[in-house]
This record gives structure tokens, C-alpha cells and sequence, in this order.
């Protein structure tokens, strides 16, 4: 008998995703088969997480992954006067890889995320579920040197070639806050 859990995922991946309730459910399911089997992608569980969370305070490794990739773009921001090009874990492109290496782990079909124009629709979707939900990111388990906390505060529409800009408000040791924004590409 096929896995219960594995067959409602694929029921959602067999179908056209049109609507923000399909990406919520597609994700809260992933997650569960995640926790469930151990299966370990920091990456895909920070894009889960986003649409279900306003506060992450638990010391969890993406929690961690997100928080020291600040950290880091502000050491080299600071200490080696250059701005990193983009941050990783927020990349649409990580999550659309992770999602591929997920479904393939768990032998899982989904044209979505190998079809362009698929794909757009489901970021847009994901996009619109984040921008209403804003997610604040507390909890490392490094010790960070500049950044305290950082907050999704919101996804913007597409402004060039349709990617959505991510805006963030960081939270630095010393107290201040910086806000900055971001492409999800």
C-alpha cells in the first residue's frame, strides 16, 4: 500500500497549482514528510516555514542558515567593504532546486518546478502567501557577530524582468535596524 501522506503530495503535484491555498497545503505537507523521515533541507524548510510562521525562535538550522547568511553580508559589507551579489537561502532558484531534491528523494513527479512558465505562477503565489505573513528569524545556533534578528517585511511586485523584491528589516547586536531589500532570484 502506497504511503498515505506521499499520495496526497502527489495528488497536489498531478494537478495545476493555481491558488495560494494549494501552495500552502503543498508545503505544510512537505514538511510533514520532512519531520516525519528526517529528511534534512534547511533551504526547503525556511520557504516552508515562511508560510506558516510569523516567528521562528527556536534554534533550528534554518533559522541558523538564514540569520549567519546576514551576518555574513554584513562582515563583508564591514570588514571587506564589498556587497555579496545575493543571499542564498532566499534565492527562488535554491528553493526551486531544493524542492527538485526533495520530490526526487521521495519519488515524487512535479512538472511545476521543471516548467517556466509553471514555475512563475507558483513563485507568484508564494510570493503573494510571504508578502501578507511577514517572518521574523531570532534564534542561531552560531554566535553572530552583527546581526541580532532579521524580518521578512514584505515581497513587492516584480519591478524588473518579474522578480519580486524581498524588503528586510535587520536587527543589529548594537541595537539599530537597517532595512534592505532583495531579489529572490
Amino acid at each position: 500500500m502506497k504511503d498515505e501522506l506521499i499520495r496526497k503530495i502527489q495528488d497536489v503535484l498531478d494537478r495545476r497549482i493555481t491558488n495560494e491555498k494549494q501552495v500552502v497545503y503543498l508545503l505544510v505537507e512537505i514538511r510533514k514528510l520532512m519531520d516525519r523521515d528526517r529528511y534534512n533541507d534547511p533551504v526547503l524548510r525556511t520557504f516552508s516555514n515562511w508560510v506558516v510562521h510569523t516567528s521562528l525562535e527556536s534554534q533550528r538550522e534554518g533559522s541558523t542558515f538564514i540569520l549567519t547568511e546576514f551576518d555574513q553580508w554584513f562582515i563583508d559589507l564591514y570588514e571587506r567593504k564589498k556587497k555579496s551579489p545575493h543571499l542564498k537561502h532566499i534565492s527562488l532558484v535554491a528553493f526551486q532546486h531544493s524542492l527538485v531534491d526533495c520530490f526526487t528523494h521521495f519519488g515524487l513527479k512535479a512538472k511545476f518546478v521543471r516548467d517556466l512558465v509553471a514555475w512563475k505562477k507558483f513563485t507568484r503565489l508564494y510570493c503573494s502567501i510571504v508578502s501578507e505573513c511577514p517572518i521574523t528569524f531570532r534564534a542561531s545556533k552560531t554566535t553572530l557577530k552583527y546581526v541580532k534578528q532579521v524580518e521578512l517585511t514584505g515581497v513587492s511586485e516584480p519591478i524588473f524582468k518579474g522578480i519580486p523584491f524581498v524588503r528586510w528589516r535587520i536587527t543589529l547586536q548594537n541595537g539599530s535596524t537597517q532595512n534592505w531589500g532583495f531579489n529572490l532570484w
